[in-house]
């Protein structure tokens, strides 16, 4: 979509994968701190957090740029800790989306179409279904499970 896009993760087995879906920098959480980075940079513009930790999102608000928005689709049930003074000086905010409506998956779709993107997924056949469960509740899969007939 032309935007420049740093992604941030734990670890460093993650950059490929990261690289591969279309970052052009990797940020290794465990190895520095994202926020210094992004602001070493210039700041980002917009902050997606997907993650389910309120801990880990509140410390990015120092890695934006100037009027720039942490966007919060990460469901957790911890708060987000931010410096008011943080939010004020650079006129950044914070905003939340509930993603995955019906008009949500609709736009996916039709954008999906239109750029030529495919899924990334994990088939296995159907008689190996207890297997590609227990991956899936164990976080291992990459992306989907599909079982083969």
């Amino acid at each position: 979509m032309g935007f420049h896009t740093d992604a941030i993760a734990r670890g460093k087995e993650k950059e490929d994968l990261a690289r591969k879906l279309g970052a052009h920098v990797y940020i290794d959480s465990i190895a520095q701190d994202p926020a210094e980075a992004l602001h070493k940079m210039g700041g980002a513009n917009a902050i997606l957090a997907t993650a389910s930790s309120g801990k880990s999102m509140g410390p990015l608000v120092g890695g934006l740029a100037r009027r720039g928005k942490l966007i919060v689709v990460g469901v957790s049930d911890e708060p987000i800790e931010v410096s008011l003074m943080q939010l004020l000086l650079g006129t950044k905010s914070i905003v939340a989306e509930v993603a995955g409506t019906p008009i949500d998956k609709e736009d996916t779709l039709r954008f999906s179409a239109l750029q030529g993107v495919r899924p990334m997924l994990e088939r296995m056949p159907l008689e190996k279904a207890p297997i590609a469960y227990a991956r899936m509740i164990r976080n291992e899969a990459r992306f989907r499970m599909v079982l083969t007939m």
